[in-house]
């Protein structure tokens, strides 16, 4: 059978429940009746006296209406609301909070003027209701239509107070979102008191307020309500400068003078350019007289080996030229070979040796004869206690590596970057300190290809994403995401699972602040295919109409405006945009992850799940659908670091032994056909072997020490600092043993 219709309400007459009594200390509404069929609460049209308040309604008073409850004398006033109506009116000013973090004061008006709408104890002097209806739950008569009349001044101050308010998130005016971008007091209470029935979608009052019905003239009996607010540059309630540029102190002062011409002049220049010229023409000069006199020096040494008839020769390193017996043996050795006086010294090479000054030689400078010598003392010093000095270096290199007992590995991007004592890292810590850690950010970014389908091609060439199809497969995308779990160990040691709400960035109330395009049907796709399946002659909530009706109608499912610059891409800026379903080229959607230290072993597990959902999945169905899909998530740089360093541990350690084969084939000479045993000799493999030994030794030394003192550590160090160091080394290995190749024999 089919289902039997309600019963039809009796007519309600109006006249009946219009305020009939307009005097101090009586309530026009008092207390609630019912619900709308959307749920929302609508109050009784009760014209009795207001009542002195319960302790329950004492505390919501004196919580959220401490003005109010001081003006009309705490405890001994009259109020003409319930505990259950101040709730409501906690809940429902929450929501503005958000948009007038930076002006305390906005905030305070906002509240008041509720408070003085719901609970004044002469309400009905300035409230008259003119119609009811039925309450949609249980048929109660619940009002339907209110006049309010309210001062002038009582308006003014309060659209004061707020016009220059600015929401941070979308760089606005706060008045956009919560006036309908309204230009005076007036018209922001007219948007304040619009029944939620007139808008697309039905947001706002559950009821018709009519502020101010008959302008400037005022119905018999009836007081406007009159309330002395504060002003943002109050200094109990002072905003920002940004949000009240009429606070003292926030005024712009006047230019300063121009600055008058005080410079030191030398003729046409300046004294700080002379000053620059005099000193560059005293280096020149310097160095010129420097090359001129070491010159003549070198010129003076080499007359008097003219004159003392020898020639420069090259003994062993270390032995001076003024040594006598280095000269009488020199000497000898010149007269046995000739008459002409005259040694041939070879390299090891059997390249002739050239005249050089030798060590020690008085054409070195004085430094620097100083460090050969004490360089030739520890070389004698080494070389005659071989054992002792290994022994020494391979203890010193064992305490050092006692330290990576303390090694601790910096993977985190903001501490490998910013250093702590930097302006963004302090002003990041100031941040967190006043409100909290900021929260990571996880994205998707799904775009357009050349192979994609639309009906517009943007500016840039690449066609246009927003097509239902494209909207349709980022809500299926979406709801992979909600479904993701990240396994991870809770802090009580058991095995837990992460969801997306579970880690989320939450800052009003229990949904996400997930920003994406689909917060314009409030992330549900039932709601999106409904829209869209209205008559074109309908007001529907499609695209187009969001994307300029974003701040009021098209408000998200955490009730915050969803700035189109945020969730939409690849659109130009300049003056050849023509719409976004024509320019945008890309869906953006950022999931802010709540960071608080609680919440980070879950995060990061939701993180790696995500990560790995994008690479699989989502990655799939984008190519399916022709369209290219980035994504990134906080962790991603910390595990790039991490996977580049594990991965090149291969390279590094090949680039070693190639280094090593190096020394050995360049340092490495032939033995004669019957020595070839000697080729373990003369190959040098141990001197390259001990050269990449020590380097690695003191690498590892180096970190074992830095950790002693609880100093981290990235790996990228092992990829660039020990190939620095043996770059040094086998430099000193060629010059080493090129020099000892080039002695004399008999030395």
């Amino acid at each position: 059978p089919p289902p039997v219709p309600p019963p039809v309400p009796p007519p309600v007459d109006p006249r009946s429940w219009v305020t009939k009594t307009h005097e101090p200390g009586y309530c026009a509404l008092y207390d609630i009746c019912g619900h709308r069929k959307d749920g929302d609460v609508l109050p009784c049209p009760n014209n009795t006296k207001a009542q002195p308040p319960s302790d329950v309604l004492a505390k919501k008073l004196q919580a959220t209406c401490p003005s109010l409850w001081s003006e009309q004398g705490g405890a001994a006033g009259h109020y003409c609301c319930t505990p259950q109506q101040v709730d409501k009116l906690a809940t429902d000013t929450s929501k503005v909070a958000p948009f007038t973090v930076g002006c305390p004061a906005c905030l305070h008006n906002f509240i008041q003027l509720w408070c003085v709408l719901t609970c004044s104890p002469d309400q009905a002097t300035f409230l008259n209701v003119t119609s009811v209806q039925l309450a949609a739950d249980n048929n109660v008569t619940a009002v339907q239509q209110v006049d309010i009349w309210m001062n002038q001044d009582f308006t003014d101050d309060l659209y004061n107070s707020c016009k220059d308010v600015k929401y941070g998130a979308a760089n606005l005016p706060a008045m956009n979102f919560i006036g309908g971008g309204a230009k005076n007091g007036q018209e922001w209470l007219e948007f304040l008191g619009e029944v939620k029935d007139k808008r697309r979608p039905p947001v706002g009052s559950p009821f018709q307020q009519n502020f101010n019905p008959t302008g400037n003239v005022t119905p018999p009996d009836i007081k406007p309500a009159v309330e002395n607010l504060p002003s943002c540059g109050d200094s109990l309630f002072m905003c920002s400068c940004a949000d009240c540029p009429v606070a003292p102190g926030c005024a712009v002062p006047p230019p300063a003078p121009p600055p008058g011409d005080h410079r030191c002049m030398a003729g046409a220049i300046t004294c700080w350019d002379l000053t620059l010229i005099l000193t560059y023409i005293g280096l020149v000069a310097g160095c010129g007289a420097y090359a001129w006199h070491f010159r003549r020096r070198q010129q003076e040494g080499l007359q008097l080996e003219q004159n003392l008839g020898l020639e420069a020769e090259e003994p062993l390193l270390g032995m001076s030229a003024e040594d006598p017996t280095i000269g009488s043996s020199v000497a000898a050795t010149a007269a046995s070979n000739g008459a002409a006086g005259e040694v041939d010294i070879y390299d090891g090479d059997g390249i002739n040796a050239e005249s050089e000054p030798l060590p020690g030689d008085v054409h070195y400078p004085w430094l620097e004869r100083k460090m050969q010598q004490a360089y030739t003392q520890l070389g004698e010093f080494c070389a005659q206690r071989p054992m002792h000095v290994t022994l020494a270096g391979v203890v010193l290199i064992g305490f050092c590596l006692l330290g990576l007992t303390r090694f601790q590995l910096e993977t985190n991007p903001e501490h490998l970057w910013v250093g702590p004592s930097s302006r963004a890292a302090q002003d990041k810590a100031n941040y967190e300190a006043s409100f909290g850690p900021f929260y990571r950010v996880s994205q998707l970014i799904l775009s357009t290809t050349l192979q994609s389908q639309s009906k517009y091609i943007s500016t840039s060439g690449l066609p246009a994403i927003v097509t239902d199809d494209n909207i349709l497969l980022l809500f299926q995308m979406q709801a992979k995401v909600d479904a993701l779990r990240g396994a991870y160990t809770n802090s009580t040691s058991q095995n837990a699972e992460a969801a997306l709400t579970d880690v989320c960035f939450k800052p009003f109330g229990t949904a996400c602040a997930t920003q994406s395009v689909l917060q314009y049907w409030h992330m549900d796709r039932a709601l999106y295919e409904s829209e869209q399946k209205k008559s074109p002659y309908a007001v529907k909530l499609s695209p187009d109409y969001c994307f300029g009706h974003w701040a009021t109608q098209c408000r998200s499912a955490f009730e915050a405006p969803i700035d189109p610059h945020v969730v939409l891409g690849g659109f130009s800026t300049g003056p050849d945009f023509r719409n976004y379903s024509a320019d945008t080229t890309a869906f953006v959607v950022t999931y802010p992850i709540d960071s608080s230290p609680a919440n980070r072993a879950a995060a990061l597990a939701w993180e790696e799940a995500f990560v790995q959902l994008a690479k699989t999945e989502l990655s799939s169905m984008a190519a399916a659908a022709k369209l290219s899909l980035a994504f990134q998530a906080e962790r991603s740089v910390e595990d790039e670091l991490k996977r580049e360093s594990y991965a090149d541990a291969s390279v590094v350690a090949i680039s070693y032994l190639v280094m090593l084969g190096y020394i050995a084939l360049a340092l490495a000479a032939l033995p004669p056909p019957q020595q070839l045993l000697q080729v373990f000799v003369l190959s040098r493999a141990s001197l390259g072997a001990g050269g990449v030994l020590i380097v690695a030794s003191s690498v590892a030394g180096s970190l074992g020490l830095c950790s002693m003192f609880g100093m981290w550590s990235t790996l990228i160090i092992m990829e660039v600092i020990p190939f620095l160091v043996l770059a040094v080394g086998v430099d000193n290995m060629f010059v080493l043993a090129h020099a000892l190749a080039r002695q004399v024999g008999c030395l």
